[in-house]
């Protein structure tokens, strides 16, 4: 991992430039794009393996991939993702494969639609809903609910209230798509995941739940390629900024999806913190694991991993949380996405006391396009689903703890990064102030990451029951959250943030 870093480091000192800002960067080796956005040929697209090589120096090296899985979706096969103890990574595949060797075939797009480097929020805002965010901790909306699925069932088998799953299906039914992009637990092995084009409700169902380790969802795009229809697609923060911004180049792939729906998201962990949790049963292998749930019963439900010998291991969601300090994503860390701004329906689990202490499992829903509000007026007419228009100081309360952490935190960690002449993403825009008192509190925060991080507390972690570490991991939580919550929610309502030429409000 040093080497890695170390090569992202040397790029940064010999330019001087963050990833984002390449003085070069709309070009792509000779790729531009015409006033319709879409690519014209160019030496890039004749030989695609200076695409690659560049990402891998810009972004792969550097560690800043966010394991979309778009770079590998636009190879026609020269691509692949490859696990790695740091999440799939892109990488060539074998040299006698489709595309021919070294990533031969890697479309400029890849480059362009990289959410490593940081994709330009303000334009992509402005090109998907024709103006900029009426709130920058949220993104553009026309609405703000809390609801859930009016099909029990589909409530129940939901990480939440079962919002996404009961629009997507509502979509197929009622012939609005031909096919949906979901990710598909237990495949190819029961503690994978890998994106699927669902075409039937039950197809969907099997797509229901979260999946809290990185999936490469826009490896679909190649699949894509070669069908007809109208398709939905759901995906996380960073794979639909990708999305948004091919749909803006033009390509074809991307632009069969007409509705782009998305779960909020915090953070992610690598694989390794399902195999820590397993050794700590006294499991040494995935290969054991017969069926995993991340969300499995009552809301906000467990995690369940079932095993050949038999074993049925539970951890209550907020107890299997431990594990986020010592294994989360760096993409999690760099990441100022929370809501999914760029999907059309963005849904989150309610944490409300009203809400949670009824356990039946409830959304925050977030409609940002007017397709996207037609389609939840038409089930709530014909209901499908239950919904309640909260305010915005409400859905603040819900989740100001990771706004901040994303849209304060990720600006400070990115920032530290960049003094230290690292590539680091460029967004289009940054607050335009953060309290000091709020840099304190992010030391202390990349500390306790640092720590968590290092081989002997990983291991001593493993050796602690979760009878022990669950309840302790849940109380110093919530001492932290009452304790830093002055310093952390202080004007975050109402915090500015600069676009890169103009000011935009953060209310």
């Amino acid at each position: 991992m040093g080497e890695l870093w170390a090569r992202g480091s040397r790029r940064a000192e010999k330019t001087g430039r963050p990833v984002g800002q390449t003085e070069d960067e709309p070009t792509v080796s000779g790729a531009i794009g015409d006033e319709k956005g879409s690519l014209v040929s160019s030496d890039a697209r004749r030989d695609g393996r200076l695409v690659f090589e560049r990402l891998k120096e810009e972004v792969i090296g550097p560690g800043l991939c966010t394991h979309c899985g778009t770079c590998v979706g636009l190879s026609n096969g020269a691509l692949e993702m490859k696990l790695t103890p740091w999440g799939p990574i892109p990488a060539a595949a074998s040299p006698g494969g489709p595309g021919g060797p070294g990533g031969a075939d890697v479309s400029p797009a890849a480059y362009l639609a990289c959410p490593g480097r940081g994709l330009n929020y303000p334009e992509l805002c402005t090109s998907v809903f024709g103006e900029q965010p009426n709130s920058w901790l949220f993104g553009c909306y026309r609405g703000l609910y809390v609801g859930y699925s009016c099909v029990p069932s589909i409530r129940r088998g939901g990480a939440s209230g079962g919002v996404i799953t009961q629009i997507v299906v509502y979509l197929l039914e009622s012939g609005l798509v031909d096919g949906a992009i979901v990710v598909r637990q237990g495949w190819p092995t029961a503690w994978q995941a890998e994106p699927v084009i669902a075409r039937s409700a039950d197809e969907v169902l099997g797509g229901s739940q979260s999946v809290y380790v990185p999936v490469p969802v826009n490896v679909i795009l190649r699949e894509l390629s070669c069908m007809d229809g109208r398709f939905a697609y759901v995906g996380l923060p960073d794979q639909v900024a990708s999305l948004r911004r091919l749909q803006q180049l033009g390509n074809p792939s991307a632009r069969k999806i007409e509705y782009v729906l998305g779960p909020y998201v915090g953070t992610s962990v690598y694989v390794a913190a399902l195999e820590s949790y397993l050794r700590s049963n006294g499991i040494s292998s995935l290969e054991e694991v017969t069926e995993l749930r991340y969300r499995e019963g009552e809301w906000p439900g467990y995690l369940q991993v079932k095993t050949r010998s038999g074993q049925v291991l539970r951890a209550a969601k907020f107890y299997y949380n431990y594990l986020i300090p010592f294994y989360i994503t760096r993409s999690s860390l760099l990441s100022v996405d929370f809501t999914n701004e760029l999907s059309d329906i963005s849904v989150g689990d309610a944490w409300h006391p009203r809400f949670e202490k009824q356990r039946d499992g409830f959304s925050a829903v977030i409609v940002r396009s007017e397709k996207g509000e037609d389609v939840l007026s038409s089930m709530q007419a014909k209901g499908l689903l239950s919904l309640e228009e909260i305010t915005r100081d409400e859905a603040l309360s819900m989740h100001g703890h990771m706004l901040d952490f994303k849209k304060r935190g990720s600006f400070i960690r990115i920032g530290w990064l960049a003094a230290m002449g690292k590539p680091v993403p460029d967004y289009g825009y940054r607050p335009s102030a953060i309290p000091v008192t709020r840099k304190m509190i992010e030391v202390v925060i990349a500390g306790l990451f640092w720590l968590c991080a290092t081989r002997p507390a990983r291991r001593l972690v493993e050796l602690l029951p979760l009878s022990m570490v669950g309840p302790l991991f849940e109380v110093l939580r919530r001492i932290w959250k009452r304790a830093t919550k002055p310093g952390k929610r202080k004007g975050l309502g109402s915090a500015a943030f600069d676009v890169y030429g103009g000011r935009a409000d953060g209310r």
